[in-house]
């Protein structure tokens, strides 16, 4: 049974066309954003040179647009709540591509510092603006699919700043590379002022009041938001591994060198990219062929985290094929189990219009536990000279999550007040 609210977006949704353009344009949103988080790793060799940096000194840039970011996920997300996806999501692209802009002209690593926290800050309400778009204008059936095609944005966006970042630095140089990247989001901010309206039933309510602490309370005292969040943090503590580590494991795997490494992890991107979408769309096929029933989603999650789980796999290849293939069906699968266990969660959440903040929530919590993991696999790799121990780490907590997701995700999660 679905809710007055959501009845209601249901209808919405079967009679807009211009929602696909929505779902597009926030497709395009999360390619630009970690497009634009590619193009720091690459430039950071050149970087590093121009401003004389020790690698322990770009550990610490490359790191430094997360703590903004983590910071204000929560923040972010309650004033989204409270003035739309459209305001935000122009404000907030606006914001980190400036900081891209800025940081292609600045004289010293002190600036350079300063507009990697603006990015932070820019990108804070990103997948809120996401999830809020979905919950919006996606149907029950297909929130799933939705959710885990736009995720690959994020995919084909490292993928992308990884290999036009790598051209436009040794055609223009770094700095080039940056203000390109900017431009291309201020444009994407324009287009989705222009475009984007929230449905039609939102528009015309009165504003509500942000989320109180007792309403956050609530959501920890709920089993099914309890087994949402285990698997998110589980999830991006993964995604955060491969983001930090992937060419460096690629490098001291299959001793290739920087261009080969840079093309196979772009290589890797892509193919879990399009093995995601089509996981995501059979499972949902398959577990809602008779009838939508929300919970059931988390058999979806559960088996993709299953299929995650083969990154353990991992230390037991050592040439190139079976390793790429190993990563690529590991990632998809992530992206899969995210995409869906995403859309649980703007399914089970009663009150629709905090979902943006709900989505904030989770993102703190695990973007807390995401910053440790290329921390911790730094000293798993200094003491014991390998990954091995952070993918058989990484393999036993997904399936640890799958089986929480199974047994808490049934109920929906309410809010009092």
């Amino acid at each position: 049974m679905m809710t007055g609210d959501a009845a209601t977006s249901a209808r919405e949704a079967r009679t807009v066309p211009s929602r696909y353009v929505f779902f597009v344009l926030v497709f395009l949103m999360y390619v630009i954003s970690y497009g634009d988080r590619a193009a720091l790793s690459i430039a950071l060799p050149t970087l590093g040179k121009e401003f004389t940096l020790t690698p322990v000194q770009m550990g610490w840039v490359s790191s430094s647009f997360l703590w903004s970011y983590f910071l204000l996920n929560l923040p972010s997300t309650i004033v989204l709540d409270m003035v739309g996806a459209r305001v935000i999501g122009s404000l907030a692209v606006s914001v980190w591509s400036l900081a891209m802009l800025l940081g292609g002209m600045v004289h010293n690593i002190t600036q350079f510092l300063m507009t990697r926290v603006l990015l932070g800050i820019g990108e804070a309400p990103t997948f809120g603006v996401g999830a809020t778009v979905v919950r919006n204008w996606a149907l029950p059936r297909e929130r799933g699919s939705v959710m885990t095609v736009l995720l690959t944005g994020m995919q084909l966006g490292l993928a992308g700043g990884t290999i036009a970042g790598a051209y436009l630095i040794t055609l223009f140089g770094w700095r080039f590379e940056f203000v390109a990247l900017g431009g291309i989001g201020l444009l994407w901010a324009v287009v989705w002022w222009l475009v984007y309206r929230d449905p039609a039933q939102k528009a015309t309510a009165p504003r509500r009041e942000p989320i109180s602490l007792a309403q956050i309370r609530d959501l920890f005292r709920s089993s099914s938001f309890i087994g949402i969040l285990t698997v998110q943090c589980t999830q991006n503590y993964l995604n955060f591994l491969v983001m930090s580590w992937m060419p460096l494991y690629l490098m001291h795997e299959l001793h290739i060198d920087t261009t080969g490494t840079g093309t196979r992890t772009a290589l890797c991107y892509l193919s879990a990219a399009i093995g995601a979408i089509i996981i995501g769309r059979v499972f949902e096929q398959v577990v809602f062929r008779n009838e939508i029933h929300p919970p059931r989603r988390r058999y979806i999650v559960a088996a993709c985290l299953t299929g995650a789980s083969t990154i353990g796999l991992l230390p037991h290849f050592h040439t190139m094929a079976p390793i790429l293939l190993v990563l690529s069906v590991s990632l998809a699968c992530l992206i899969a189990a995210n995409g869906a266990n995403t859309a649980l969660l703007t399914d089970l959440v009663e009150d629709g219009q905090k979902i943006g903040t709900v989505t904030g929530v989770t993102l703190t919590c695990s973007n807390s536990l995401g910053l440790l993991s290329p921390i911790l696999t730094g000293y798993i790799v200094f003491y014991t000279g390998s990954f091995d121990m952070a993918w058989y780490m990484c393999a036993a907590a997904l399936i640890m999550a799958a089986l929480v997701s199974l047994m808490l995700v049934r109920a929906p999660i309410r809010m009092k007040g």
